[in-house]
């Protein structure tokens, strides 16, 4: 499915755990899914797509035709309007035009309606001013508890979004005189979205790949009050599994190895599968006082690599360890769970190997005593048949 080509890399502020800042900006905010107030139109939804991009449903396309919700606020007006609309809408029913797979893998019907519904739009609007929601259409409130420093940089992203789905100029924030209608919102999504914007903060910590930033910015629809159960709980399901595979893309994998020596490298291979390069801090500490601490490392990993760190350890005694190894941000945070290496020490001691090899010695010597003796019995053999 061809995707619009959107900015991202002002979003990657939404995935710090930022101080808390005045901000005016949007102190007042009306979230319904559609309206008109006077001269005030208001274009906003619930998402209809998960994080891969494929539909939940359909149900856009009823909303977009004749008489549909949304069409209908495209209506000729005398009037000069300001409109006010949800880049995530919008950037959903461009999807919609270049063809899309609603879930499970069913070819979308609303290609052509979605096509006629962004040229009405376009027209609708003509020179009106724009404003931009913030995307997804959160609620304001709940979203700027979070953090205020996070919802500007919503603003300023959303605006951007808005202004290349559009093709013109849009204006972040609300129009003046806006006011949020107060709406229950589910404390599930609440709940959820506090969750994985926390693991989203932890993965911005180690790498600033574009996806991160894009995570971060839909999972804002999670705060839509006009979101449905059954529509909440898919999406939560989505993001978890899309977040727990952003998390998964770096990572230690897991060893066998054998010292035969006191000192050694012990080759660690760290994976990063993301698109940009990580920085972590690679730590190793053994179950068993068989081998000395060992020094932490920080690495800069290349993208889409594969290193082998060459990790210096030192044996003290023979035996089984396992040594975990886990990753860490700069800031000191753990990052993902542990890895176990399994190591086998098998150190010969010097005078385990003096006693071994003077073993081996006496072995020899014995042996050799031991062939004498024969060849000296079978030559004296040999005489005495000679002689009768």
């Amino acid at each position: 499915m061809k995707r619009i080509s959107v900015v991202l890399t002002l979003a990657i502020g939404f995935l710090c755990f930022a101080p808390a800042a005045s901000f005016s900006g949007f102190s007042g905010f009306s979230l319904g899914n559609t309206g008109v107030n006077d001269s005030l139109v208001v274009v906003s939804g619930p998402t209809h797509r998960e994080m891969s991009g494929k539909f939940l449903d359909d149900s856009l396309i009823q909303d977009l035709s004749f008489g549909g919700k949304l069409a209908e606020l495209l209506k000729p007006s005398i009037k000069d309007r300001t409109w006010l609309i949800d880049p995530s809408l919008i950037e959903e029913i461009i999807d919609m035009s270049d063809g899309y797979t609603v879930l499970p893998e069913v070819k979308g019907a609303g290609e052509e309606i979605a096509t006629q519904f962004l040229v009405d739009l376009k027209y609708a609007i003509g020179d009106d001013p724009v404003y931009a929601l913030p995307y997804g259409s959160p609620k304001i409130a709940t979203r700027k508890k979070f953090s205020d420093v996070e919802f500007s940089q919503l603003q300023s992203v959303s605006s951007v979004r808005l202004a290349r789905a559009l093709g013109r100029a849009v204006t972040a924030g609300a129009p003046p005189n806006w006011i949020e209608t107060p709406q229950k919102l589910s404390s599930m999504n609440i709940s959820e979205f506090r969750t994985l914007r926390k693991e989203l903060a932890l993965i911005s910590q180690v790498s600033n790949d574009l996806v991160i930033s894009e995570t971060a910015i839909r999972l804002n629809t999670l705060l839509n009050p006009a979101l449905d159960k059954k529509s909440s709980q898919y999406l939560a399901v989505s993001f978890t599994g899309a977040v727990n595979r952003l998390a998964e893309k770096l990572r230690v994998l897991p060893g066998r190895y054998t010292l035969t020596s006191r000192e050694e490298k012990v080759p660690v291979t760290i994976v990063n599968d993301f698109d940009a390069p990580a920085q972590v801090v690679l730590t190793l500490s053994a179950t068993n006082s068989r081998i000395l601490a060992i020094e932490d490392r920080a690495l800069y990993l290349q993208p889409n690599s594969r290193t082998q760190v060459l990790v210096p350890v030192k044996a003290i005694a023979s035996g089984k360890v396992e040594l975990q190894a886990q990753l860490e941000t700069l800031r000191g945070n753990k990052y993902q769970g542990i890895s176990t290496l399994a190591v086998t020490i098998a150190v010969i001691g010097p005078i385990v190997g003096w006693v071994m090899a003077i073993a081996g010695l006496l072995l020899i010597g014995a042996a050799g005593t031991r062939i004498f003796r024969r060849i000296r019995n079978a030559r004296a053999a040999g005489n005495g048949l000679g002689d009768k």
